[in-house]
């Protein structure tokens, strides 16, 4: 068989069509058949590049965060000071209508599946926290950070509180706006005033536009 010279090219379509069909599908109902059919591929082709359907959802979270060219660089997020970047780029994640299409695929299938949950605590320790621990030690060392003692630690705790208590356990409207109100004041405690009433409203937004049931 001959080798296929153009792999990105095969594996952007794959991420195309699956995010078409989870989109007009749902991701619960879309199958790897349904991919196979769509794209004329055969299932080794797509096997040889993904190893399940949460693998393609989980490449298609990355090339989002791929695609933004600040994300590889903080010092291009706009803002003067630490501070202010790591907030323009919460408030980006959560306004961005790209961030939420892609947040919409599965948001709702998280808890229901074992392995986009695990995916999601990896990516969130692994990819997420570091992130943002670049952005808070260059608050601390700008002074727009003076009260954090614990960078690491505290950027750890900010994403767990944010991708995991509210992102996969929302609750109602209430409780949402109520955990965002306890997330600021407990990390204003920590030196870290990140989530502050514009940020919670622009959280509110995107739990009317994306996490709330339908």
């Amino acid at each position: 068989m001959a080798r296929n010279k153009h792999p990105e090219e095969t594996v952007a379509k794959i991420l195309d069509v699956s995010m078409r069909l989870f989109t007009e599908q749902g991701y619960e109902h879309t199958t790897i058949q349904d991919i196979v059919d769509a794209l004329g591929m055969s299932k080794g082709a797509i096997y040889h590049h993904f190893k399940s359907k949460e693998d393609i959802l989980d490449r298609i979270n990355d090339r989002y965060y791929e695609n933004l060219e600040w994300f590889s660089d903080p010092a291009k997020l706009p803002g003067r000071n630490g501070l202010e970047k790591l907030r323009h780029a919460f408030r980006h994640f959560l306004t961005d209508p790209a961030k939420r299409e892609v947040d919409r695929l599965a948001i709702h299938h998280i808890v229901k599946n074992p392995k986009i949950a695990l995916l999601t605590l990896e990516s969130t320790f692994r990819d997420a926290a570091p992130y943002v621990e670049g952005m808070i030690r260059l608050g601390m060392a700008d002074g727009s950070l003076p009260g954090v003692t614990h960078p690491h630690e505290i950027a750890e705790v900010l994403m767990l509180l944010t991708n995991v208590w509210t992102g996969m356990f929302p609750g109602s409207r209430e409780e949402f706006a109520a955990k965002l109100r306890f997330c600021g004041e407990f990390l204003d405690r920590f030196g870290l005033p990140v989530l502050d009433e514009a940020l919670q409203a622009d959280a509110l937004n995107y739990y009317d536009q994306v996490l709330q049931d339908d």
